[in-house]
């Protein structure tokens, strides 16, 4: 044989980087170079020598075989089984998570401040005022109406609450509060005009136009409060009441409770067990709306948020678009836990023979400058005129 020949089938040792017991098989060139021997010399599992024959190869990994079967269980090396279903979720928890950032960004860059065209004067900086009002069994009248004050650079939200039986301009067909929406196409299914209308009478109380409006009727109160997981509430005493006529009854327990959406509803309805009647159901009205505010803000009602924000839009009349929804939920995000609220100043009284709420012009004026004020310009207790000029 020649030099060549003789290097040619010189043994070439291959050592696996692991695995001590391990012996290469030996393949032959007659072999046929197939694609497995080929895959295994690649892979250090085999190596060509012409002087072993192909049934020597085979006996060397019978053996090799064998040695594995004749090794304790324990010490056979195995594979981890990989937690599919863990990285799934993983990865599904990282996706959420940064879509919620990007809904953030774009909500951030989006938002724009709701503002009335009808200003008084220079505007405090990240502060205005919206009118949340809330339809009675006939959604003809606006039995509950807040006066949503947001002061986003402070991190501040308080609620004025209006009385329905406030008296309002005697040239009005119904000189109360409740019935201005009503009278003024309200009762014609013309919610632009009868809630203009209703504006201009929260001016003539608090001495300027909110900057937009959101009426709200029943069903959708009572769907929005399912949606977000009910809300945890004191109910302050027993309330039970019956009345065909309006097909409502009233069931409820006092003490703390998760209260769905139907159960919310009588809360918010309920008015006839109280001293103060109507003034005592505002304050409840009212301590609810605070304590669904703080709660649906938490983290784990995150996920219901979506459904719920389809829902109000959908069964609620608004002047806000989608840039004055982002800032207004900013806001309310970014302000703290507690959420403050007053009651309009004033106080019940006989007026020609009716019930009605009549303001207090002077202590209203000094309340709305200390806290609902959204403007630089001081309101004067003179600028209030709620029953007409």
């Amino acid at each position: 044989m020649g030099k060549y020949e003789k290097k040619r089938t010189r043994k070439k040792e291959v050592v696996p980087p692991s695995d001590d017991w391990f012996e290469p098989r030996y393949v032959r060139d007659d072999d046929g170079y197939s694609l497995n021997n080929l895959r295994q010399v690649h892979e250090g599992l085999a190596v060509y020598d012409d002087t072993q024959s192909a049934s020597h190869g085979s006996l060397r990994r019978s053996a090799q075989v064998e040695r594995l079967q004749e090794e304790p269980e324990e010490t056979i090396p195995r594979r981890r089984k990989k937690h599919r279903f863990l990285r799934f979720l993983l990865r599904l928890a990282a996706l959420l998570l940064i879509l919620v950032l990007l809904a953030g960004l774009v909500s951030l860059l989006l938002a724009k401040m709701p503002e009335t065209d009808q200003p008084i004067g220079v505007r405090k900086d990240g502060c205005c005022t919206v009118l949340l009002c809330g339809t009675d069994q006939d959604g003809a009248r606006t039995d509950t109406m807040l006066l949503l004050y947001l002061d986003r650079n402070n991190k501040q939200t308080r609620l004025l609450s209006l009385p329905r039986d406030t008296m309002v301009n005697r040239d009005n067909p119904v000189p109360k509060l409740n019935g201005a929406y009503w009278a003024n196409g309200g009762n014609k299914g013309d919610v632009e005009k009868g809630m203009n209308m209703l504006m201009d009478y929260v001016k003539d109380l608090v001495g300027f136009r909110p900057d937009a409006y959101m009426l709200i009727d029943l069903n959708c109160f009572a769907g929005l409060v399912d949606a977000m997981g009910g809300v945890k509430f004191d109910v302050p005493m027993d309330m039970f009441y019956n009345d065909p006529s309006q097909d409502l009854y009233i069931d409820l327990k006092a003490g703390e409770q998760t209260l769905n959406g139907k159960q919310a509803m009588w809360l918010v309805r309920f008015r006839s067990g109280y001293a103060m009647a109507d003034l005592q159901r505002v304050e409840v009205q009212r301590d609810f709306l605070q304590a669904a505010i703080r709660q649906w803000k938490s983290v784990t009602r995150l996920p219901r948020v979506p459904f719920a924000a389809s829902l109000l839009l959908k069964n609620t009349q608004t002047d806000l678009d989608y840039r004055n929804l982002c800032w207004i939920a900013m806001a309310l995000v970014r302000s703290g836990s507690g959420i403050e609220s007053d009651t309009l100043p004033g106080e019940p009284a006989w007026v020609n023979g009716g019930a009605y709420y009549v303001e207090d012009r002077k202590a209203a004026a000094a309340l709305v400058n200390e806290k609902y004020n959204p403007y630089e310009t001081t309101i004067r207790a003179e600028d209030l005129h709620p029953y007409g000029k």
